[in-house]
C-alpha cells in the first residue's frame, strides 16, 4: 500500500474512532475524548490530515448528534476549532510525551475551543445578558472540560506517542 492510501485508511479510521468516542461519552458532561483524537491524528498524519480529521470529527459528531445539529455558527466554529486541534497535534507532536506539556496543551486547545464556541453560542442564542456574563455562566462546565482534558491528555499522549515510533520486529 502506498504511503498516501495508509494515510486516507488511517484518516478513515480516525474520524470513525472520533465521532464514535464522541458518541460514547456523550452523557459524561463535559467529558470528551473527540479532542484528544483530533490532536492525535495531526501528531500521526502531519498537519494537513490532522487538520482535515480534526474538521470532519467535529463535523459528523456535530451534523449527527442525537442532541439535534447546532446553529450554523456554532456548527462551523466547531469545525474550524477541530481542525485547530488536528493541526496543532502536527505542530506540537514531539513534545506531546511529556506529561507536563500534552496537559498544557490539552488545556490551551480546550480553552481556545470552549471560547470560540461560547462567543458562537452567544451570537447564536441571543441574550439580555452581556458576553462577559454569559462567559461566566458556563465557566463551572468549561472548567470541568478543560481540566478533564488536561488529565486526558497528560494520560493518554506519553502513552500512546511513544508506540508510534517503534519499529516491529
Amino acid at each position: 500500500m502506498t504511503e498516501s492510501y495508509r494515510k486516507i485508511a488511517y484518516s478513515a479510521v480516525l474520524v470513525g474512532v472520533g465521532v464514535a468516542l464522541g458518541y460514547a461519552l456523550a452523557l459524561v458532561p463535559n467529558v470528551e475524548l473527540v479532542s484528544f483524537v483530533c490532536v492525535f491524528s495531526g501528531a500521526l498524519l502531519g498537519k494537513f490530515w490532522g487538520g482535515v480529521d480534526g474538521a470532519l470529527i467535529f463535523g459528523l459528531y456535530s451534523l449527527l448528534s442525537p442532541f439535534g445539529m447546532p446553529p450554523v455558527p456554532l456548527f462551523i466554529t466547531q469545525i474550524i476549532c477541530g481542525a485547530v486541534m488536528g493541526i496543532s497535534g502536527a505542530v506540537v507532536r514531539k513534545k506531546l510525551t511529556s506529561p507536563l506539556y500534552a496537559a498544557l496543551t490539552g488545556v490551551l486547545l480546550t480553552l481556545f475551543y470552549d471560547i470560540a464556541t461560547n462567543a458562537a453560542g452567544y451570537f447564536s442564542f441571543p441574550t439580555a445578558q452581556t458576553f462577559f456574563v454569559y462567559l461566566l455562566g458556563g465557566i463551572t462546565f468549561a472548567a470541568v472540560h478543560i481540566i478533564s482534558n488536561g488529565v486526558l491528555f497528560a494520560v493518554l499522549f506519553p502513552v500512546v506517542l511513544p508506540r508510534l515510533d517503534r519499529k516491529p520486529g
